[in-house]
């Protein structure tokens, strides 16, 4: 792995830069040790002898991108199953923001698909009590500032984001944005134009997935910003291919939550190259871990290391994709004035550090 090829001077300079996460699905954070402690927990008897049996299924190659995301996608419905109670999403919360502290992720956007856990019987209302209350744990106890995002699952009814949308107004004050994640083969932005238009008479900030390599990835950034009218794209590395599309994202600002993630079988970051392309083009480009309990790259203090070796990034350059990313959270100004400062202090101090 390109990550024992970091020199320490790199590593302690990642180490202390400030960071923040705008693209993570708070369930993908569920390391297999933890999964394996809620089943038990809940009396539920996973199809596994062990933890290393458990680790060892986490296999998502495959020959195209369509399928790797399908079976990235089962493997993720498949772990989530064992999160039934508040206690379990206030823990899951907890373990993220803890290592988040320990990494100086200083905020974070938690996505979550409520749409999952209510479609096998467990109620918003005990979702929601855990992430509240894992949140205020990271708040007052860890120092972690964090928002939520409601993420539609596009591989549903389209009826049932606007019941998850309509259920989840008793928690308004909770959830800052609506995301769109899962499935994208044949379920195009456009499909969930009344959902985004409901969600933004409603006073959401808005964002959708577009992954890597599926197909009409461009026409669906395309939709992203014309029909759903998004301010952020998740992934979106594809838009590098349409100058017309680089030109638009640019203009408008939108910042574009992008993952160089790795698997085991992986011997570097995916997608930094491309990255990196985004980057040198002048888009808002941003690092994430987005499922960090599921990938060999982890959290962010694991991964960036490896990815500012692999895109030949500069100190100065790792620090503007964490300002980027500041710049593009949903935040009020004061708390983003002081996230900036803070990076910027940061980087001052660095300069005189010989």
């Amino acid at each position: 792995m390109i990550f024992t090829q970091v020199d320490q001077r790199t590593r302690h300079f990642i180490a202390g830069l400030p960071k923040a996460e705008l693209h993570v699905h708070i369930e993908g954070t569920l390391t297999p040790t933890r999964r394996w402690e809620i089943a038990a927990r809940n009396g539920i008897r996973l199809p596994y002898a062990d933890i290393t049996a458990l680790t060892a299924s986490m296999d998502f190659e495959a020959p195209d991108a369509p399928t790797y995301l399908q079976k990235f996608l089962a493997a993720y419905y498949e772990g989530i199953e064992v999160l039934r109670t508040p206690e379990d999403f206030r823990d899951l919360t907890v373990d993220y923001l803890a290592n988040c502290r320990d990494e100086r992720v200083l905020y974070a956007e938690l996505s979550f698909d409520p749409q999952a856990h209510t479609s096998r019987g467990v109620a918003l209302a005990a979702v929601m009590e855990g992430l509240a209350e894992g949140r205020r744990i990271g708040r007052q106890e860890l120092g972690v500032e964090t928002n939520l995002i409601l993420c539609i699952n596009r591989d549903r009814p389209v009826d049932t984001a606007v019941s998850a949308l309509t259920e989840a107004r008793k928690f308004r004050d909770q959830i800052m944005g609506i995301g769109l994640d899962s499935d994208e083969l044949y379920n195009p932005p456009a499909k969930f134009r009344a959902v985004y238009d409901l969600a933004r008479s409603e006073g959401y900030r808005l964002t959708a997935h577009c992954d890597v390599d599926q197909p009409a990835t461009r026409e669906n950034i395309r939709q992203c910003l014309d029909i759903l009218k998004v301010e952020r794209i998740d992934h979106g590395i594809n838009a590098i291919e349409d100058p017309a599309l680089v030109d638009e994202a640019r203009a408008r600002g939108i910042t574009f939550t992008t993952c160089p993630t790795w698997r085991q079988i992986d011997t570097a970051p995916r997608r930094v190259d491309r990255i990196r392309k985004m980057y040198d083009q002048g888009l808002k480009v941003t690092l994430n871990t987005d499922d960090p309990g599921l990938f060999a790259s982890g959290t962010m203090g694991k991964m960036l290391p490896a990815v500012m070796v692999a895109g030949g990034f500069t100190f100065a350059e790792m620090a503007q994709l964490m300002i980027n990313a500041f710049e593009g959270a949903w935040i009020d100004d004061g708390l983003r004035h002081a996230l900036l400062g803070r990076t910027r202090e940061y980087m001052l101090d660095w300069g005189n550090d010989k």
